[in-house]
């Protein structure tokens, strides 16, 4: 059994005996997919008076998923090495620019302009001087120019920290981001953001259920694996379920699991009619029969 039908089957049967546990009657499940045609949903669960349609995703699939992931990856705890810096900085990245991009222009610019005694940047000013003569231009003004057009807004070196704070983070910079996604403090902030991800990056998902037939209710799985889904998970443990509904045409329910133990698979549902809930359930992998 490959990890991706592993994981589908623990979603299902989760959804199977979740559901079953909700209504208060037997459902089965079955695999429906079984590629002959185009946008099948995977699995079809059924009970004496329901045929739910259900398809299992990943809620990584984000770019804003991915682009702070990769920031992650390039500057654990925020803080990123710049070879030639000597002093401790801190700078605001917002928009959508790359981290690989974003970085290089810190490592290329950030020691000139240490170097020519400038500590507190407003990137956007580079275009006072646009339209002025190369020669009247201030020395930082390319670099100033290019950290902008890296997303860089504001690069500060910070000067009023403790010694051991400097001593500790010397030659290195923290990188806030615009577009990361921390805990949401607005309990509904992430019903928001989770019906973004279903009108644009699951949007092919929500289609692919829109297309099933003869079926009474349709439901989608995410499973979560980065910042964006375990920031909204955050926010239901802390701040509480979320009070208003998910804003997606066609679909009656979905499903935010994450199997924090091998044997287990928890998460967060929003049921059509019914609103949110938490839900636990056991871990099983094993194969449902075709429909």
């Amino acid at each position: 059994m490959t990890r991706k039908r592993s994981r589908e089957n623990a979603a299902a049967n989760a959804v199977v005996e979740l559901l079953g546990t909700i209504t208060g009657t037997a459902m089965r499940g079955c695999m429906y997919d079984d590629g002959s045609q185009d946008r099948m949903h995977d699995f079809t669960i059924t009970s004496e008076v329901h045929k739910i349609a259900l398809e299992i995703s990943t809620i990584a699939d984000g770019d804003r998923v991915g682009r702070d992931h990769r920031w992650n990856r390039a500057a654990a705890d925020g803080w990123l090495e710049i070879e030639g810096l000597t002093g401790c900085w801190i700078a605001h990245h917002e928009g959508d620019v790359e981290a690989d991009t974003a970085i290089a222009a810190m490592r290329g610019h950030l020691p000139p302009l240490e170097s020519l005694g400038v500590d507190s940047i407003r990137t956007a000013q580079w275009q006072e001087h646009a339209f002025e003569p190369p020669s009247m231009r201030p020395p930082e003004w390319q670099h100033v120019r290019a950290l902008n057009g890296a997303g860089l807004s504001i690069v500060d070196r910070i000067n009023d920290a403790s010694e051991a704070l400097l001593d500790e983070h010397r030659g290195q910079v923290f990188v806030g981001r615009g577009f990361e996604v921390s805990r949401p403090a607005d309990r509904n902030l992430p019903v928001a953001l989770l019906t973004e991800e279903l009108r644009g990056d699951h949007s092919s998902d929500v289609r692919k259920l829109r297309t099933a037939r003869d079926v009474t209710e349709r439901h989608l799985w995410l499973w979560v694996e980065l910042t964006e889904g375990f920031a909204m998970l955050r926010s239901f443990e802390t701040e509480g379920l979320p009070e208003v509904d998910l804003d997606i045409e066609g679909i009656d329910g979905v499903w935010l699991g994450r199997s924090p133990a091998v044997d287990a698979v928890t998460g967060y549902v929003w049921l059509r009619g019914q609103g949110w809930r938490p839900f636990s359930a056991a871990r099983d992998e094993r194969n449902l029969g075709a429909c």
